[in-house]
């Protein structure tokens, strides 16, 4: 697969392209552990990207691990990950059965599965972009404690109305966390962050009941309610547009978030 397929460049101005290019140059230099990474890509009906996003991961992150943790596909999502033909080592997480539904549940399950020193949350839709791993990883060898992706860019023709309620929930976010006096990220709406395996463990076994587990923003609920200092690193890219499918946003799922403000 040529790098111009695989970035996309329909979606990518010329300026983005070559900033990416430059950064998967740097970062495939540095000589990184994946084995000691789990991806966490929380799944609902994902069968037309997900394939991809397998191959991707394989290339940008080798021999780590993968936990779909999927909760209640319809399609063939359980089929694409179980079938994978990459090294990668796959697990697929069935919820289909489980009392409660959600992104934020979905990942917290995926957590408390995971085996590595560190563990990384994308979604499955190839918003996020994989080549943007091996900067989260690297800071998690340097003894960051959570690791959070910032968008810097977001490509696609949001609607004004979209893009009014995206400023809005980071604001009330951000606010929310300084009036608490917690541990802040420069976007509190972020899917893309990774944190060290053990602390998240813990905190879920003694706290899950205070995340918000139909919600979307499991990040947001951690940080709001999680007292102890973090040393928290931050990693920029693109959120791209999604490939296929339809976004799981819905009056549900903000009514939720704001719900969590408070």
């Amino acid at each position: 697969m040529h790098i111009a397929q695989e970035l996309h460049t329909d979606y990518i101005d010329t300026l983005t392209f070559l900033n990416v290019l430059n950064k998967k140059k740097e970062m495939t230099e540095v000589n990184l552990d994946f084995s000691n990474l789990t991806v966490i890509i929380p799944t609902l009906n994902e069968e037309k990207s997900l394939g991809d996003l397998l191959v991707l991961l394989e290339k940008n992150c080798p021999n780590c691990k993968v936990i779909v943790s999927d909760d209640g596909s319809k399609d063939k999502t359980k089929e694409i990950t179980e079938t994978f033909e990459g090294k990668l080592e796959t697990l697929f997480l069935d919820r289909v059965n489980e009392d409660v539904h959600g992104l934020t549940v979905s990942v917290l399950d995926a957590i408390l599965n995971c085996t590595t020193s560190y563990f990384l949350v994308m979604d499955g839709d190839l918003q996020h972009p994989p080549n943007a791993i091996p900067g989260f990883l690297k800071l998690l060898e340097e003894d960051y404690d959570l690791v959070a992706g910032n968008r810097v860019e977001i490509v696609g023709n949001w609607s004004f109305y979209r893009k009014l309620m995206s400023f809005v929930a980071r604001l009330l976010g951000k606010l929310a966390l300084i009036f608490r006096g917690r541990n802040r990220v420069k976007d509190v709406m972020t899917g893309l962050f990774a944190s060290k395996t053990e602390i998240w463990q813990e905190y879920i076994k003694e706290n899950k009941s205070k995340f918000i587990l139909e919600g979307y923003k499991v990040l947001f609920d951690f940080l709001k309610t999680y007292r102890l200092k973090l040393k928290v690193g931050h990693v920029d890219y693109v959120f791209g547009t999604r490939h296929s499918g339809e976004s799981k946003i819905s009056k549900k799922v903000i009514w939720l978030y704001f719900k969590s403000l408070f």
